[in-house]
């Protein structure tokens, strides 16, 4: 362990950057598994249903210094991060009726709806409550997490009243991802920088570099709804048009064909509409045009990065742009 004096005027312990990631799992399963009785057994599942941990480590890239060493409060911090993700994703289930997560049955369809629901604010508890400690440091920046919820919330809502909506505009669509999504990982990069004593023009910077990541990833996940297969993709696929979520391929092939509008209103699609609508947006180009739309945001963010300080961490956030461009799931 390092001591390293930051902008703020505080010296920080640092621990090496593979070392914080092992700290990050470690403290989240631990945080699930000291729950109370009441929720211990869906905490169980969440736990052996882990995903990739991507916004934890997007947080602690942002926070680690040329040398690779991160601020221990980055591992909180990142932790914190990815149950709040959790959290969002255990009320989305709920709100799309989703059976599966990360290729294990959902909260939801496993345990309720009523479950669920106070399984995931609990969740968003949790996270509060590991934050609270860093608050206590950086009282100002606590704010971005509480804002950023609140932006979660209203992106989830936005989307929720767009259902089913065939008028919906590509402008419109934008906003809901930017809120829902592309939020978490600004948030991200931006606590980041801050933990790792960046000036606050550092930090929005990272921050805006994140947003750019956040709308690829989203915009990417959009067209694998349509082209990957469920095994491939460990969660339900066509799932957005099933449950009435017009995302950039459909609202793109809406503007080219009309007639599929009153298709898309309707609240009981068949599996065989379902099928041929896939089949459409995807075959007719749709999807190609989609990921035109992800690969701006591609763009945006490999022009921002050469405006980054710090040539290990421009090539550190070159290589998880790189892994979010070529994923597959």
């Amino acid at each position: 362990m390092t001591n390293h004096n930051t902008d703020n005027g505080s010296a920080q312990t640092r621990i090496a950057l593979e070392q914080a990631r092992l700290f990050v799992r470690n403290r989240i399963e631990q945080t699930l598994n000291r729950s109370t009785a009441a929720v211990r057994d869906v905490m169980d599942h969440l736990t052996q249903s882990s995903g990739k941990y991507f916004r934890a480590y997007l947080l602690l890239a942002a926070a680690a210094d040329e040398n690779d060493q991160v601020p221990v409060a980055a591992v909180d911090a990142a932790a914190a991060l990815e149950i709040l993700h959790l959290a969002t994703l255990v009320h989305d289930d709920i709100i799309d009726d989703a059976p599966l997560r990360r290729g294990q049955p959902s909260v939801q369809s496993r345990f309720g709806k009523k479950t669920a629901v106070l399984s995931g604010d609990y969740l968003f508890s949790l996270a509060l409550t590991l934050l609270a400690g860093i608050a206590e440091q950086y009282p100002v920046k606590y704010s971005e997490f509480s804002r950023a919820i609140a932006q979660i919330c209203l992106g989830e809502l936005s989307q929720h009243q767009h259902n089913h909506d065939p008028n919906i505009t590509v402008f419109s669509y934008l906003r809901i991802i930017a809120g829902k999504t592309a939020i978490l990982f600004s948030l991200a990069m931006y606590a980041g920088a801050i933990l790792n004593g960046d000036t606050e023009d550092k930090a929005r910077r990272l921050g805006r570099f994140g947003h750019y990541l956040g709308m690829h990833f989203q915009l990417a996940d959009d067209c694998l709804d349509y082209e990957a297969s469920t095994e491939t993709m460990k969660k339900q696929t066509s799932k957005d048009l099933a449950e009435g979520v017009v995302t950039l391929p459909l609202i793109l092939a809406l503007a080219q064909n009309p007639t599929l509008r009153s298709i898309v209103s309707r609240l009981d699609l068949s599996t065989q509409e379902i099928a041929q609508i896939t089949s459409d947006v995807v075959n007719q180009g749709h999807v190609r045009s989609a990921r035109a739309f992800a690969t701006r945001y591609q763009q945006r963010a490999e022009n921002l990065l050469s405006q980054i300080s710090g040539a290990t961490r421009r090539q550190r956030l070159s290589g998880i742009l790189a892994a979010i461009i070529t994923r597959s799931y």
